[in-house]
């Protein structure tokens, strides 16, 4: 009861997905909504073209097609190019009923059972479908071709893949007591069939290569650029009610085929509906680098953005630093000249003492005090004289206004030489500050030239470093 209608490679694991899921463009046509209802089949929980879907090795089917190129990327195998084997696996009415749901999920187990037993080591998505004239159940089942072991390709000899496919299949229906029906194989009359034994040339072969080429070919999606880049090899599909016929010019003379009588991938409505898949990943895929130019913009204008904060802050930070060096410096000056007058205000102190016992010594000379002098030894009165300091003459024989005026003269010549040192101090602090300025001037100007060659070079990878 069950045959394998079909099997192909897909250069596209995510189109053949989105083709079997059935969602937007593909979803499912309304005269199939009309037949279910009518036969009493609540049609509110269907989303899309498949009634029942599953999956193998972890596949959950509405996330396929992620979970499929995530694998690809781990393994290195994302190439648009042979990604996915697709099996479309028929049920006879008389065995599965398409409007006892039952029979749907029994159909979708059965097809699930086929890819793991097949294909035990790659992912599989299988969805049951109803859909078509006379609303056969048949299952459209994606294998990814990257095994999960070895990350490898699936390779498979020309008509390997059908061989096995048909005998597991047979297999299961001869365990559940079904019968075995035939798979739908292409005409050819015995002309045709002469004329390519003699020639060695197939215009049905021909047509079918060609018509392969231009389907894979990303940038023909609708049907007038199907039907140039035919013409162009001397083929004209004509659209015929439901039915597409192809004509072909060789040496021979003109050849009409239909598309069903090459297969199910030359039908009308196949080809129409894989033109529209093309031209909405197309679609979506502009979307998606239009989308990623502009977050590389916005992250450009971000990072320069914050580029321009932290130099903003940066010559915040500068100026506030060259502030609290200059509170430090004149701190540090207001520290020493007050250690200074310190200084200053002891030798004053000590200075006025002097002063003082040098004004009040003659009063010391009383009569008493000349007869302790003459009562002294020889050696005492002969005893010279405590020599006055540098500062000062305290010679008795100035008298007291000479003496303030002395200090006072000392005083300014002390006080003059102070001045004179701190200004050279100061001179010296503006020579180091003018220094250090010009060092920071020119290790700022060299942060600039370093920021700039780094945005230059970031720039030219596509993108700045955040």
């Amino acid at each position: 009861m069950a045959t394998i209608a079909k099997i192909s490679g897909t250069n596209s694991a995510h189109a053949a997905i989105s083709y079997a899921q059935g969602k937007g463009r593909d979803k499912l046509k309304n005269h199939t909504l009309e037949w279910l209802e009518t036969n009493g089949i609540d049609t509110s929980n269907i989303n899309g073209r498949a009634v029942v879907s599953s999956g193998t090795n972890g596949i959950m089917p509405n996330m396929a097609s992620t979970q499929m190129k995530t694998t690809r990327l781990a393994f290195n195998q994302d190439k648009q190019r042979n990604q996915a084997l697709r099996i479309i696996q028929s049920f006879d009415r008389s065995e599965l009923d398409p409007t006892k749901p039952a029979d749907w999920q029994t159909a979708n187990d059965i097809g699930q059972r086929l890819a793991a037993e097949l294909y035990p080591d790659y992912q599989a998505a299988i969805y049951t479908h109803l859909d078509g004239d006379n609303h056969v159940l048949h299952n459209h089942i994606i294998i990814s071709k990257v095994n999960l072991e070895t990350g490898k390709k699936l390779r498979q000899q020309r008509g390997e893949a059908v061989k096995t496919a048909r005998a597991k299949n047979d297999e299961i229906a001869q365990e559940m007591g079904w019968h075995i029906l035939e798979a739908p194989k292409e005409s050819v009359n015995y002309a045709e069939q002469t004329f390519e034994e003699k020639t060695g040339f197939s215009w049905r072969k021909a047509i079918k290569t060609h018509i392969d080429e231009t389907m894979n070919n990303p940038a023909v999606t609708n049907w007038e650029q199907f039907t140039a880049a035919l013409q162009v090899h001397q083929i004209t599909p004509n659209l015929r009610g439901k039915n597409v016929t192809f004509v072909i010019n060789t040496k021979d003379g003109e050849h009409r085929v239909r598309g069903n009588k090459l297969g199910t991938d030359y039908e009308k409505e196949t080809l129409i509906n894989g033109l529209e898949r093309k031209l909405e990943f197309n679609e979506r895929h502009e979307q998606t680098i239009e989308q990623s130019n502009t977050e590389i913009n916005q992250g450009t204008a971000n990072s320069q953005q914050r580029q321009r904060t932290v130099n903003s802050r940066e010559s915040k930070i500068t100026a506030f630093s060259h502030q609290i060096e200059q509170f430090t410096n004149q701190l540090r000056t207001t520290i020493d000249r007050f250690k200074q007058l310190g200084k200053q205000l002891q030798t004053t102190a000590r200075r006025v003492t002097e002063f003082i016992k040098s004004k009040t010594h003659p009063q010391l000379n009383t009569p008493t005090q000349l007869q302790n002098k003459q009562t002294l030894p020889a050696e005492s009165a002969t005893k010279p004289d405590k020599k006055p300091t540098k500062e000062f003459n305290l010679n008795t024989d100035k008298s007291p206004d000479e003496l303030i005026a002395i200090f006072k003269n000392f005083n300014q010549k002390i006080d003059q030489e102070n001045a004179q040192k701190e200004h050279e101090k100061e001179l010296a602090n503006k020579q180091a500050q003018a220094a250090k300025n010009r060092q920071n001037k020119e290790l700022m100007a060299k942060r600039i030239r370093e920021r700039e060659k780094e945005q230059q070079q970031n720039h030219g990878m596509g993108g700045p470093t955040r």
